[in-house]
């Protein structure tokens, strides 16, 4: 029987020293602080898993890549058994504590299922083009060239401005993978956007733009990024659903949970989290109770949970997956510090 590659990975985080009490958890929707387990049900956990069209797995880019880039690197992954790809997060990596690891991720094709893994990722500097606006409270000066809707702009450029006018008001900047630089969020010219074509950088039309009762100064740049680059490896798993099925239920999981081998303390953990109504999240204080650090244990997030004091952000662990009482589940661990 195959071991679990998820079991497998390396972790990169420190044991802590987790002090049990006897302090039972609750219910709680919106704690400040503490950790806060979060139970999502898998009704089919080879679907969970299933990529049904991996050229919509977007980019982490402001602007997504080209569907025949991505089609490319597909195309290369099944043709010789692996692909290279600079901010395509084919295998997604999944917030664990501090550090990051990959999700399981299989694709069918050619009749058959197939696991995509990350064999390598390192981090890779570009030059690129900026472009990013700024909202400003001053006036612009009586030279300046100010442009207003619908901007005299088609095609690209149009969506260009338009992203970065929204990456104002992102609410995680760092959902798409491109950090703030120097305050801005701007949007990189990436290798499916050709500056020359482009009449934005580098020397755009106008220096500020009104939109929707805003100013907003125009700043362009042309700098060293650096970006994630990925080499992913694809291998036949299964020539049938059945069988990706067994497959999957075999090596995925981090536990399997057994509800008459586990203390009651864990288990009423565990029942309070999977019985919980839609919205309501199993909470407690620090430090972890014996029923939690039972099941955090068995998740396998015991290993890179570090203590409490030690985080000074929200961190979570997310999608840890295992079986209870029959049914599959994803596990997210919260920490509210």
């Amino acid at each position: 029987m195959p071991c679990s590659r998820r079991s497998l990975l390396q972790r990169t985080g420190a044991v802590a020293g987790l002090a049990a009490t006897a302090g039972a958890g609750c219910l709680s929707f919106g704690s400040a602080s503490g950790y806060r387990l979060i139970v999502h049900d898998v009704p089919d956990l080879a679907e969970e898993f299933l990529v049904d069209d991996p050229v919509a797995v977007r980019a982490e880019t402001r602007i997504d890549y080209d569907t025949e880039t991505k089609r490319d690197w597909l195309a290369e992954l099944f043709e010789t058994g692996s692909a290279t790809a600079v901010q395509w997060p084919l295998v997604r990596p999944d917030d664990w504590g501090t550090a990051t690891r990959p999700r399981p991720t299989f694709l069918q094709r050619d009749e058959a299922y197939h696991e995509v893994t990350t064999e390598a990722t390192r981090q890779v500097e570009r030059e690129r083009w900026l472009f990013a606006v700024q909202r400003t409270d001053e006036e612009p000066p009586d030279s300046a060239t100010v442009a207003g809707e619908p901007f005299g702009l088609v095609g690209r450029d149009r969506e260009i401005l338009q992203a970065a006018l929204d990456a104002v008001y992102a609410d995680n900047d760092g959902f798409l993978g491109e950090p703030d630089i120097d305050g801005l969020r701007p949007v990189e010219y990436h290798q499916d956007m050709d500056p020359e074509a482009s009449e934005l950088v580098p020397e755009p039309p106008f220096d500020y733009v009104d939109y929707s009762g805003s100013t907003y100064r125009v700043v362009v740049e042309e700098r060293t990024v650096t970006v994630p680059e990925r080499t992913f490896a694809v291998e036949q798993v299964a020539t049938s659903r059945d069988a990706l099925d067994s497959y999957v239920e075999e090596t995925v999981p981090d536990a399997r949970f057994d509800r008459d081998a586990l203390s009651d303390a864990a288990r009423d953990v565990l029942d309070t989290a999977v019985e919980s109504e839609p919205g309501d999240r199993y909470h407690e204080e620090p430090p972890l109770s014996d029923g939690l650090s039972t099941v955090v244990d068995r998740l396998g997030i015991g290993d890179d949970l570090q203590s409490y004091d030690s985080y000074d952000e929200r961190v979570g662990f997310r999608n840890a997956v295992a079986s209870y009482g029959g049914d599959w589940y994803l596990f997210d661990l919260l920490v509210l510090a």
